[in-house]
């Protein structure tokens, strides 16, 4: 998914507030604790700024065991 900075800017002013939910596109979600919390800002953030992970496919080197 997704994120604009307006969003990551509301997460941010939520959690400054102490605040452990956060309503994005209509739908809310409520964390466990704030270094979750935490941990979902900053991959907002990353998704804002173009410097996400992604998805890393690997695939397994095998020999014929001899």
């Amino acid at each position: 998914m997704s994120y604009t900075q307006a969003q990551v800017d509301h997460a941010k002013a939520m959690y400054a507030k102490g605040a452990l939910s956060l309503e994005l596109n209509g739908e809310k979600v409520t964390f466990v604790s704030g270094a979750e919390f935490r941990r979902r800002i900053r991959e907002m953030e990353a998704g804002v700024s173009g410097t996400g992970q992604g998805m890393t496919i690997t695939f397994p080197k095998t020999g014929r065991g001899l």
